[in-house]
């Protein structure tokens, strides 16, 4: 795994603004918690999901 090479570092990137422009806004505004709640539930979902879409798309990262 070479998590500097081109396609770990476009993947990671698409992955991250997908997250940060759908995901994550859509969690926040089902919940009403504070900034850190939020946050925490937040991270309890997306970090999981990067494990798992890693894992299904290894083949091409590879």
């Amino acid at each position: 795994m070479k998590l500097f090479s081109p396609k770990y570092i476009i993947f990671y990137s698409v992955l991250g603004l997908i997250t940060a422009f759908t995901i994550i806004p859509f969690i926040r505004s089902l919940i009403d918690y504070s900034i850190g709640v939020e946050i925490l539930i937040s991270s309890a979902i997306v970090l999981p999901m990067y494990a798992l879409i890693t894992r299904l798309l290894k083949k091409y990262l590879d």
